[in-house]
């Protein structure tokens, strides 16, 4: 069975002959395994489930100074501390309007030149076009996280028009995206931190919602599987998303969610991606309680399949290298 195979059967709920894994990291933890195998080819090495392509190329960011860069809408990221994402320092849209400022072009070329190779490259992986940033976050990046939040309240009419743009940009990527032969689309939009939504169940379905619905349906009419990235404690939407055609969810945090309790409750209409802690286990365990750990979610939440195990969140700099080993070796190992 390939890996591709065995995730497309994780995630109609049935059991693979092993569990799927995936093995994400941040740079530098990157570089750390890197060193410890001896090559940058971790993915082939360790026969990773999952190959994972951006529809925001690195083509797109224009550096503008030894830290900073600006994105192809316009934000400019502070990289000084985080070099994978960054932090805002310039926002496009400093006021309550989006007169005279432009999206950018969802056809250009540059978006998907690169993924016939990707395809080709990954041929018995499960491969996913990942749409980072695909709405709220893309929203509070032009506006500013807190001022979003009070546009909500206080201009609703301007949120709508702001998320409208974003929505009907994001579907001509799924559009052209559809076209090639990948496996699902991932949706990335951070909802929760760890004590509950950010913008509260009542706002999110007002404005979050009923454009989701629109993205999931297009992706699904596409016949592509549909995944989320979205960190925090959201569980009490689990019934409302699997309403709207989610498959997968991630990154399925042990710190803010009973993963038990979670594939109890949802496990036969929703599959799970993630679950090992970045928090906990992972930076502050010891080796033989990552492999216990990971043994266990093997075997309690992959059992009659409808998981994807991985670590529940990129993997920072700060773990162990006994640690991540000790992770790794033991998935590999498990059947």
């Amino acid at each position: 069975m390939t890996p591709r195979e065995r995730v497309q059967l994780a995630i109609r709920h049935q059991q693979p002959d092993r569990v799927p894994y995936h093995f994400g990291y941040t740079q530098p933890c990157r570089r750390k395994v890197e060193a410890y195998y001896g090559t940058a080819g971790l993915d082939d090495l360790l026969d990773d489930h999952l190959a994972i392509f951006k529809a925001r190329p690195q083509e797109s960011w224009r550096q503008l100074g030894p830290e900073l860069w600006r994105d192809e809408w316009g934000v400019v990221w502070d990289r000084s501390i985080d070099k994978d994402i960054g932090v805002v320092a310039q926002r496009p849209l400093a006021g309550r309007s989006l007169e005279g400022y432009t999206l950018p072009d969802p056809h250009d070329p540059y978006r998907f030149a690169r993924l016939p190779a990707f395809i080709a490259a990954n041929a018995e992986r499960f491969r996913i076009v990942s749409l980072g940033f695909s709405l709220y976050e893309r929203a509070w990046a032009l506006r500013g996280m807190a001022d979003l939040l009070a546009d909500m309240i206080e201009a609703p009419t301007f949120v709508d028009e702001v998320l409208d743009a974003i929505m009907a940009w994001d579907l001509q990527v799924i559009a052209d995206a559809a076209r090639y032969d990948v496996d699902a689309i991932l949706f990335g939009d951070d909802w929760g931190q760890q004590r509950g939504l950010i913008m509260g169940p009542r706002l999110w379905r007002r404005f979050i919602k009923p454009r989701i619905a629109v993205l999931y349906q297009a992706a699904k009419e596409a016949g592509k599987a549909v995944f989320i990235h979205c960190c925090g404690k959201v569980q009490e939407l689990f019934p409302e998303l699997i309403e709207l055609g989610l498959d997968v969810f991630n990154p399925f945090q042990p710190e803010v969610m009973d993963l038990n309790e979670m594939k109890g409750l949802y496990g036969d209409r929703l599959s799970f991606y993630g679950g090992m802690s970045i928090q906990r286990i992972l930076p502050y365990g010891t080796p033989q309680e990552v492999r216990a750990e990971a043994r266990r979610l093997m075997a309690e939440i992959g059992q009659g399949g409808g998981y994807i195990f991985a670590p529940s969140h990129d993997m920072p700099g700060d773990i162990p290298i006994e640690n991540l080993v000790a992770m790794i070796e033991t998935v590999r190992e498990y059947a």
